[in-house]
């Protein structure tokens, strides 16, 4: 008899297998589908009343782009390793995103005061959630211009890695300035540190996974998952976990 663990886990396989079907079928369909995404939102100029939705948005698929890599080392999954083949178009749709968000708010004149009165002279001066903002933003734009084969090709792959390492100092600033703009509060502050601590742990543990415990759930999982694959044979098929009732 399946247990509740069991049919969490016959669920998550299944989730699993047909979402990996889906982007292996789909692959170059969903690339061209998340670069068109990307061009449409700069319609997003014409809709200033969702320029700070826009910010949200790439603010929140940044994350998702940051915690993939090391999602994908840590846990060795397909999915992930496939959704690792996006990430270009998702980090030119969070560009996009970002030019709407950041430069509809410069070009809009009652917001304008807010820092272009500072520029040139006295940058340091702009009040410190917008001077974030506009350090992201001046960040993320040679990402998103080098984001293409030629820029590769011209930058040589040394460079390039190099220039795209900056997404790191960038995306600080991006959470300082999302954060802020969320107000000086303690339960903002928490979550700043909660979501860079947590990134931080990740990144550590995509090195090395130095948690005893999460290696001996990974393992089991895995190993649940492939005896959920080797009962999908018609004589199996009604319990594709029964066997491995010991675990």
């Amino acid at each position: 008899m399946m247990t509740l663990i069991d049919r969490v886990l016959l669920l998550s396989f299944r989730l699993h297998d047909w979402a990996s079907s889906f982007l292996t079928t789909n692959f170059f369909l969903l690339k061209r589908l998340l670069l068109l995404g990307a061009h449409l939102s700069l319609l997003g100029f014409f809709l200033p009343e969702l320029r700070r939705e826009f910010g949200s948005l790439a603010g929140n698929l940044l994350i998702v782009i940051l915690f993939l890599s090391p999602a994908a080392k840590i846990f060795r999954m397909r999915l992930l390793q496939q959704l690792m083949g996006l990430r270009r178009e998702l980090g030119i749709l969070f560009g996009y995103l970002a030019t709407v968000h950041g430069i509809g708010f410069l070009i809009d004149p009652a917001y304008q005061g807010f820092v272009l009165d500072f520029l040139p002279d006295r940058v340091l001066s702009i009040q410190t959630p917008f001077l974030m903002g506009v350090l992201a933003y001046l960040l993320t734009l040679p990402l998103l211009l080098t984001s293409n084969n030629i820029a590769n090709r011209l930058l040589g792959g040394r460079n390039w890695k190099r220039l795209h390492r900056t997404v790191y100092l960038m995306a600080l600033f991006a959470v300082i300035h999302r954060f802020m703009m969320n107000g000086l509060t303690i339960g903002a502050l928490v979550q700043m540190i909660i979501l860079v601590s947590g990134y931080l742990l990740a990144k550590l543990l995509a090195w090395r996974n130095f948690l005893p415990p999460l290696v001996r759930l990974i393992a089991w999982v895995a190993g649940r998952y492939q005896t959920y694959r080797a009962n999908l044979s018609p004589v199996n098929s009604t319990s594709p976990l029964a066997s491995d009732s010991g675990a």
